[in-house]
């Protein structure tokens, strides 16, 4: 079965405040070549043909040279109507199955939904992605006021890519009627036409609010590191859990090291100093501390800079105890803290092999990702 794909690109965006929709970025690649990637990926199309405008007939043959579209087959000058780009571009079709036709302002269209219809059409002859009403529809008079309410359930959201068995799409074109798309075409001459599930995220870019928001996400990477000495006669806390051992780790607070470096890294992304500075060792208050309670008061200091944290990748060196079965409880202490799920949030054990600490005490460091809420 030769399936040959339409791209109509002939419009002139004249909804688009200024912007020619066809060259609009979409993830960094333009509008006209996103709609032809899955065409070019599917196993189902042969050749791609597209209808555009004269004036950008060069670029987007270049543009089709720079992201690898092969199976384009030509560009033709697109038509005054849709109906008439769409009679220019299969005029450049040889001995196809099935002809598809695409809005090129549609580049979210997917290999799956291609597959779909393609195989509607050559079961039906014809067959278009539709999509259920989500709101109620008004029928209105002359003077803007409401005329009735159609019944919701018969009514259908139509979508783009078009499929039709070639003879009939020739007899479609050749008839010289018009019609905002081809099925509308197909029933004008009596052929019925296969609604076949769409998908809602198939969007046809009409006006600049269809556009995704190419607006790149504001990071801020912080590092994280503290160590504390172990000794006698303390409590040895980790991740905001208490490990049975003969030594715990000295400080002013719980000296819990792991927290401490989660906390300096949250604070370091956003310039906002050390734990030194927002919890001094001078002040009373803060002897014997929770960590994971200051944990909580970083993270409040963080929203309300405007920021979350995306996720969290820390490591302790310590040569002993084995920290192995209390990782996960870690894990969970430092993520209900910063307000994140707990597979956000990376701890990982190891040791210097004998040098460095030596087991003389607990280091831990940790790199931070937060994101702009």
């Amino acid at each position: 079965m030769k399936t040959d794909v339409l791209i109509l690109a002939g419009g002139s965006s004249q909804r688009m405040g200024g912007i020619n929709k066809q060259f609009a970025d979409i993830g960094g690649v333009p509008v006209i070549i996103k709609s032809a990637i899955a065409f070019e990926k599917s196993p189902l199309v042969s050749d791609i043909i597209i209808a555009a405008r004269e004036c950008d007939i060069d670029r987007i043959h270049g543009l089709c040279e720079q992201y690898g579209i092969a199976k384009l087959k030509r560009i033709v000058p697109g038509g005054a109507s849709r109906t008439e780009s769409a009679r220019n571009a299969f005029s450049a079709v040889e001995n196809a199955d099935i002809i598809m036709v695409h809005d090129g302002a549609r580049p979210f269209v997917t290999e799956e939904l291609i597959g779909r219809i393609a195989c509607a059409a050559d079961e039906y002859g014809a067959a278009i992605p539709a999509l259920p009403l989500k709101d109620t529809v008004k029928f209105t008079d002359s003077g803007g006021f409401s005329a009735g309410t159609p019944d919701r359930d018969t009514l259908r959201a139509v979508q783009t890519p078009q499929a039709f068995r070639a003879d009939i799409y020739a007899e479609m074109v050749l008839s010289g009627k018009e019609a905002t798309d081809d099925a509308g075409l197909a029933e004008l001459l009596g052929i019925k036409v296969k609604l076949v599930d769409g998908d809602r995220n198939n969007i046809k870019i009409t006006t600049p609010d269809d556009l995704p928001d190419s607006t790149p996400p504001v990071l801020r990477i912080g590092h994280g590191y503290d160590v504390h000495i172990l000794t006698e006669g303390r409590k040895l806390i980790i991740g905001g859990a208490e490990i049975p051992y003969e030594l715990g780790l000295l400080g002013h607070s719980d000296a819990d090291v792991l927290v401490h470096a989660v906390m300096d890294a949250m604070l370091g992304a956003l310039a906002l100093g050390d734990i030194g500075k927002h919890f001094p060792d001078s002040d009373e208050k803060y002897k014997g501390a929770d960590s994971i309670k200051l944990l909580e008061y970083v993270t409040q200091m963080v929203r309300e800079k405007g920021y979350s944290v995306s996720n969290l990748d820390c490591t302790i060196n310590a040569e002993k105890p084995k920290l192995a079965p209390y990782i996960a409880l870690m894990r969970e202490n430092i993520a209900r803290a910063a307000g994140v799920a707990a597979d956000r949030v990376s701890v990982k054990a190891t040791t210097e092999e004998g040098l460095g600490l030596a087991g003389k005490g607990i280091g831990a460091v940790c790199v931070c990702l937060l994101s702009k809420e």
